[in-house]
């Protein structure tokens, strides 16, 4: 986590052309040739352990530099708030004072859970902002990763449900027992996405994107403008999660966000097998059948929560909820055994440009 400094100009770094090579914005040679010379401005800052952009059109908006510092001073703000990193952060004072009597929240805080506990219902528990001990007795929450005993998983598992913690009226959150923790990692980045995208529209930015760790991304507007041609949309691409420099598919977005989850970069290997970081709160362990899970929709923070749900769901209740939700969108990448090629599997996507680069 980064400390609380102000944002200045010294924390971004501004480029004329836009090297996204690595990142969701695809400014690739063949992008740029098919669509004509585009250049971006892009600002980048540090912030909840990722690298946050934020991306314009080259000299569409002369104010773009003070709006990308009101945006970053925006997600340092949220990150103080959010943050289980930090003892003094809103949530870490929820989780140290929450039982046996109820702690008051900000509105938006309130919202948040409400959304989160939501998601939880609706995905069967599949998505639970509880689930922080699980993580934390398998080491990932310290980076000491091990496989636990199937008796240290059941104890775990008794202070992980969205059922614990209850959303009182007058902004108040009461737990049900001692030892609750919530950690909104999987919700959080996205929610401030959110936030800084309704303060960017305040700002009369109407063309540009934000992405937070190249996993959490908003697009506003129709993308890159090239000279005396229409944009199609920001073109998002997604990468390998095994080969982080191959690119697997390209989606073009216009006013829509995305989250991708995987646990390419985060997992160990125990007797042969490995094990990644997304822990199932159903049922204590990590979950293998997918590579990663990405979903599109009007909201970055249920995109980053769904993409998680999804990761430990089965395809057929991914299948189920998305028949119920035409207007989300979702890819899945699967890794068939005893191939190279990775099975990717698509979920309403009429609607969107995209391609498979595989």
């Amino acid at each position: 986590m980064t400390d609380n400094k102000s944002t200045s100009r010294r924390n971004f770094i501004t480029a004329g052309m836009a090297d996204t090579t690595r990142g969701p914005v695809d400014q690739s040679e063949e992008s740029r040739a098919s669509r004509g010379k585009s250049y971006l401005e892009t600002y980048a800052k540090n912030a909840m352990a990722c690298e946050f952009q934020l991306l314009f059109n080259l000299h569409q908006y002369k104010n773009a530099s003070e709006v990308a510092l009101g945006a970053f001073a925006l997600i340092d703000q949220y990150e103080d708030r959010l943050s289980v990193y930090r003892d003094h952060s809103e949530v870490s004072q929820l989780n140290q004072n929450a039982y046996p009597d109820p702690v008051e929240i900000e509105s938006d805080l309130m919202e948040l859970l409400r959304s989160a506990q939501n998601l939880s219902i609706e995905t069967g528990g599949a998505f639970d902002v509880t689930s922080t001990p699980l993580s934390k007795l398998w080491g990932f929450f310290q980076r000491q990763a091990s496989v636990p005993t199937d008796e240290a998983i059941s104890e775990a598992l008794e202070l992980v449900s969205y059922e614990h913690f209850e959303l009182l009226p007058d902004q108040q959150v009461k737990f049900s027992r001692q030892g609750i923790h919530i950690n909104l990692g999987s919700i959080g980045k996205g929610f401030t996405l959110d936030r800084v995208g309704e303060w960017i529209d305040e700002q009369g930015i109407e063309d540009c994107i934000i992405h937070g760790g190249q996993s959490s991304v908003v697009a506003k507007g129709c993308g890159q403008v090239a000279a005396n041609q229409n944009s199609a949309g920001w073109n998002v691409g997604i990468s390998h999660p095994l080969i982080p420099a191959q690119r697997l598919a390209e989606l073009q977005l216009i006013d829509t966000a995305l989250g991708t989850s995987g646990t390419g970069r985060q997992g160990f290997f125990h007797n042969g097998r490995r094990y990644g970081h997304i822990i199932d709160p159903r049922t204590g362990w990590p979950t293998d059948h997918f590579l990663s899970t990405t979903v599109i929709c009007k909201s970055a923070a249920m995109a980053d929560a769904l993409a998680t749900a999804f990761f430990v769901m089965p395809l057929e209740e991914i299948q189920c909820y998305l028949d119920k939700r035409k207007s989300l969108g979702a890819i899945v990448v699967r890794n068939m055994a005893g191939s190279q090629r990775p099975e990717i599997e698509t979920f309403n996507l009429d609607g969107l440009n995209w391609k498979t680069c595989i």
